[in-house]
């Protein structure tokens, strides 16, 4: 058995973006000086406390010490540092400032008066945008209080309507300066208390023909390095790799017996960059920078290929064989260094093993119960010195089912170990080589595991979905696993049934027809799509060949419809996957209310596309029913803010026909469909085009233009 290395110390923060990637550079080398490894926790969002194998390892492995940044909830640091305070263990936050722990942070008053002082002064400003951090922050609290200080101090009412929440984060900012921008353009500048919200700023601003810094000048905080934004960012440097410097040292400081010091300061100093000044820069600067922009969109493109590959081949994977493959399979094009998937015990066994109140959503809390919530997560320490409410438990049991280290998998373990080890025993050193990051596998309150991974090194970072990917395909197979499960108790129940019935004659009747319900509700769920509700691709390929065995005796025409959601994968990059699948519901329920007759049906065919089948239908009637979907598309008018088709959702229709003769198969007129849908998409999408099956093979499509596409306004578009 291997030996266990040093407790490593825990980082704990809510990402692995430019903010933490500046901390670290300065705490590696203190931390390297001192020989002591280190762990990464990613904290989670939407998630009420801190995951529970979190709270294990803390507890179990007894760390060396902590470092954290602010978390996604105050809730999340009131815990961890509560926790610190019963196992006595040394701790500094960054960024925040609380009077019983050692903090460090940068100087926001200092750097947030030389900013202000730059734009109401030099540069003139008077009806400036304040766009917000998260409510509770310290740094975004105290960037506020010095904007409206500054504001007074020149006498210039601070207007509230020009205050809006971006929540440190580009696409919220974008949305809110986006939604301020429809009634309000009389601002002469926009304040972000970040760089990534003032980012999203330049973006909603671009979009609504109004140019930096010409019309509108933009500042953030934070000098991230790594940016795609043109022009450069004016904004404040909070000198985060020397935070990370100084709260190393004061850690190291701690673990030699030394008591924690109070809060240390760090300086930050006004970066002023394009965003606010007009004047011209040279050719060779401005190439410059233009050449570092295209390199590092070249990264990112790979990168989003990378990942939208994975999450593409481990949301169709229906075994946990099937997701630890696909992830195995791209973590080369990933570029990490190592990864280990460890995943409940209880999880791995047998289908009809899988615990079904996984899969219960909990009762809304009321009032009362999240009172007592919060007094249940203090653990015993506590500054008051009253006791816990909050039981320890025993460490969860978990298997690693992924073992892969420098573009080699190797085969894991098949014995379960404490999930606090966060390794087995054979791979406890793999925790003091490098640093790996950690992210609880959850999704809402379902703890499914967690992963540990360790990029190559780079000069950029990007924003880490992996575990969220990893964390649905989980989710989708434990809960194909217990319908499996449901569906063999429902055939059973139904066999003991009949069995019964069999003996009892003066009741035959009734039992057959229970029976008959019973299997016509199995055959139901089997064949409709579970996200949209319509019929699925086992209905699809049924209802097709049975009208084109019937057709060919009639030789009557068949008509199918083939729809494809424009530029879908971007929708759900730039919306979210929740928007995506109500996206997808309302194209389904648009589809299937676009065909009328009882023999016609509306599919999903698989992800964003569908189909439908209209039986005994020409193409006039087809390209009725696709014009008739596609109005009802545009009526809905849903926001597509990543379209470079239309400001709303649209959708491409590819027609096709045949005339079934026992000659053809129904497979090729599901080939011609989708050759005319891929014409749809070469003509530039939001189309219908007809291809006649039996018709000449070089003869030009017929094409029909979707309806005209509504502006952000709600008004339509003159023009296609």
């Amino acid at each position: 058995m291997a030996e266990h290395p040093a407790s490593p110390v825990i980082l704990a923060t809510t990402g692995v973006e430019e903010f933490q990637a500046n901390l670290l550079r300065g705490i590696h080398p203190v931390l390297d000086a001192h020989g002591l490894p280190r762990v990464v926790y990613i904290d989670q969002l939407g998630t009420p406390g801190l995951p529970a194998d979190f709270v294990d390892f803390l507890r179990g492995s007894r760390p060396t010490g902590l470092l954290s940044t602010h978390l996604w909830r105050e809730e999340h640091l009131d815990e961890l540092r509560t926790l610190t305070r019963e196992l006595s263990l040394p701790s500094v936050i960054i960024s925040s400032d609380y009077p019983d722990v050692a903090c460090v942070k940068g100087d926001n008053v200092t750097g947030m008066r030389e900013l202000m002082d730059h734009l109401l002064d030099e540069c003139g400003v008077r009806r400036p945008v304040l766009v917000r951090g998260i409510a509770f922050q310290q740094d975004s609290m105290e960037r506020e209080g010095v904007f409206r200080e500054e504001m007074a101090r020149r006498g210039i009412p601070v207007d509230e309507d020009l205050v809006v929440d971006g929540e440190f984060w580009s696409d919220i900012a974008h949305r809110a300066l986006r939604t301020l921008l429809q009634h309000r353009r009389d601002f002469d500048a926009v304040v972000a208390c970040n760089d990534l919200s003032a980012r999203g700023c330049i973006g909603a601003l671009t979009d609504s023909g109004l140019r930096v810094p010409e019309d509108v000048l933009v500042t953030g905080f934070d000098n991230d390095r790594d940016t795609l934004q043109w022009p450069g960012l004016t904004t404040v440097d909070p000198d985060l790799t020397e935070q990370g410097r100084v709260a190393a040292e004061l850690l190291v400081s701690q673990i030699a017996g030394d008591p924690a010091r109070p809060t240390v300061v760090v300086p930050s100093r006004l970066v002023v960059r394009d965003s606010t000044s007009i004047s011209a820069r040279s050719d060779r600067e401005q190439l410059g920078t233009a050449l570092h922009m295209v390199e590092t969109a070249r990264a990112h493109l790979a990168h989003r290929d990378a990942s939208a590959n994975l999450a593409r081949t481990t949301l169709a994977s229906r075994t946990l064989d099937d997701v630890i493959e696909a992830l195995a399979s791209s973590l080369n094009w990933l570029k990490l260094r190592r990864c280990f998937v460890a995943v409940r015990s209880d999880l791995c066994g047998d289908l009809r093993d899988v615990p079904t109140d996984l899969f219960t959503e909990p009762a809304p809390e009321t009032a009362a119960e999240r009172e007592g919530g919060q007094v249940g997560r203090q653990v015993a320490g506590s500054a008051d010195g009253e006791q816990s409410t909050r039981q320890p438990r025993s460490s969860t049991p978990v298997r690693l089912l992924l073992d892969y280290r420098d573009g080699v998998t190797h085969p894991p373990p098949a014995e379960p170990f404490p999930s606090h080890q966060l390794l087995p025993d054979p791979l406890q050193g793999q925790l003091s080589e490098g640093l790996l990051l950690v992210f609880a596998l959850v999704l809402g309150h379902r703890e499914f595991g967690y992963l540990l991974m360790e990029r190559h090194p780079s000069p950029l970072t990007f924003n880490e979905t992996l575990h969220a990917d990893l964390a649905r395909a989980l989710d989708a197979v434990f809960k194909q696993r217990v319908l499996e499960a449901h569906a063999a108790s429902l055939e059973d129940t139904v066999a003991r049934r009949t069995r019964e019935l069999q003996a009892e004659i003066m009741v035959r009747q009734r039992a057959e027809r229970q029976l008959q319900l019973a299997n016509d509700e199995l055959r139901q769920v089997a064949m409709r799509d579970g996200l949209t509700g319509i019929a699925n691709r086992a209905a699809f390929d049924q209802h097709l060949g049975h009208h084109w065995q019937a057709l060919t005796r009639t030789h009557h025409p068949l008509t199918m419809l083939m729809v494809d959601v424009d530029r879908f994968k971007d929708y759900n990059d730039h919306h979210g996957h929740i928007a995506g699948d109500d996206t997808l519901r309302i194209v389904a329920e648009c589809l299937h209310d676009s065909t009328y007759r009882p023999e016609d049906l509306a599919a999903r065919y698989g992800g964003e596309e569908f189909a439908a089948v209209l039986p005994g239908s020409d193409a006039n009637a087809g390209l009725t029913v696709a014009m008739r979907f596609q109005a009802a598309l545009a009526e809905r008018a849903i926001p597509h803010g990543a379209s470079d088709v239309a400001p709303v959702v649209t959708a491409s229709v590819g027609i096709a026909v045949a005339h079934p003769d026992g000659h053809t198969e129904p497979t090729a007129l599901v080939a011609a469909a989708d050759q005319a849908l891929y014409r749809a998409k070469q003509c530039g999408r939001n189309r219908a085009i007809l291809l006649e099956l039996d018709g000449p093979a070089v003869a030009p499509p017929e094409t029909t233009q979707g309806p005209p596409r509504p502006t952000p306004g709600g008004r339509p578009s003159p023009h296609p």
